[in-house]
């Protein structure tokens, strides 16, 4: 019996002679490994299926630890990602994340909900696409559980004197507390209401507003420290300066 899902692909490998392997991000079933056969051969049916960044609608076959792809049609393919050079290095860096961070055969909805609609402002912005990409890696990251706290001090819980924010604790400290603590970033309430504002608000919004370079720079260190990885191929491409 046959599962109609919709996937995004995040990774193609090719596989023997005309098939691929492909890693994708499942609406259903969060990250799965699906076995391509034939697409690599001239006028297959379903090698547009079969591309990264497309996001289609497949049926499947599940076959032990894979899924055998049975046909499918590309609802978008982001084509135009590749127009602008920043929308397709963050777009392959927006791929990266979720290889890395999706669990397999776990279902999360909203996070990919989230990532087409990334996709679809990315197609279309190619300006303030750093505070795009500054509110998508909050709000995953808030999404995994690691949403900062920032109405109290995350190590004594008082609500005064609130003048820094730590990655490794994970919210604001306040003044007193600050005294034995390292690595801490000094902060204003223009910080606080952008990371409060990129958390809560869509992305047509985020696109209408300014969002400081600090604040991105902050949400970006992060993210990798609780993403558990600091060296996303992809953000090479910018030459280390990724929100230049």
């Amino acid at each position: 019996m046959s599962i109609r899902d919709e996937i995004i692909v995040l990774r193609e490998i090719q596989y023997k002679d005309y098939d691929k392997i492909l890693h994708c991000f499942s609406k259903k079933y969060g990250k799965i490994q699906i076995m391509a056969k034939r697409v690599r051969k001239s006028h297959s049916e379903n090698s547009s299926v079969s591309l990264t960044f497309n996001h289609s609608g497949v049926n499947l076959i599940k076959n032990k630890d894979m899924y055998i792809l049975l046909d499918g049609d590309v609802i978008n393919n982001y084509y135009k990602i590749q127009n602008h050079y920043k929308s397709y290095v963050y777009g392959s860096y927006t791929l990266e994340i979720l290889n890395h961070i999706l669990q397999e055969n776990e279902s999360n909805i909203k996070l990919f909900e989230m990532t087409i609609k990334l996709f679809q402002m990315l197609s279309v912005e190619s300006e303030g696409i750093e505070s795009l990409m500054a509110a998508y890696e909050i709000k995953l990251i808030s999404l995994m559980g690691f949403r900062p706290l920032m109405d109290r001090c995350i190590s004594c819980d008082v609500r005064d004197e609130l003048c820094y924010l730590s990655v490794e604790e994970g919210g604001v400290i306040c003044k007193s507390c600050a005294k034995t603590m390292l690595n801490l970033i000094k902060f204003d309430a223009n910080m606080l209401y952008e990371l409060d504002f990129l958390i809560r608000h869509k992305f047509e919004d985020i696109i209408k507003i300014e969002i400081h370079s600090k604040t991105i720079q902050f949400i970006h260190v992060y993210f990798m420290h609780h993403a558990g990885k600091d060296n996303f191929k992809s953000l090479k491409l910018l030459g280390g300066d990724y929100y230049e």
